[in-house]
């Protein structure tokens, strides 16, 4: 019984882990990429680097960001983004997949609560 309840109390804490603002950020990115990747295109071997937060986006940026993902060739060109409105601190990831066979990088502008994309940019 002892042992029982030192194995639960040793997976917990991996279980609480997996679900928390990193976990978040992946199923966030990875949802929006499933919505707007152009009709015919999936991504496969999808990686993301830790999240981060940033100051350094300023709206300017944000609106700039939406306006060049028009031109992507791997995005559909009427992405839908969450709601304007100003933003002094993001979360940001960058996201590595494979698009038949050709290696693709991204990185993705999320909000704080981690609910909704702001604006990514491709990686070139």
């Amino acid at each position: 019984m002892k042992h029982l309840i030192y194995i639960v109390i040793s997976i917990a804490p991996l279980l609480f882990a997996a679900c928390g603002p990193q976990a978040e950020a992946e199923e966030l990115v990875e949802q929006f990429m499933e919505q707007n990747l152009r009709e015919g295109l999936s991504s496969s071997s999808v990686h993301f680097t830790d999240i981060d937060s940033t100051h350094a986006i300023s709206d300017s940026v944000i609106v700039s960001l939406r306006q060049e993902a028009r031109q992507s060739k791997r995005y559909r060109p009427d992405v839908k983004y969450a709601p304007d409105e100003p933003f002094k601190k993001l979360i940001l990831t960058r996201v590595k997949y494979n698009i038949e066979e050709q290696e693709c990088s991204d990185t993705y502008y999320l909000d704080m609560d981690l609910t909704r994309v702001i604006a990514f940019k491709e990686n070139l």
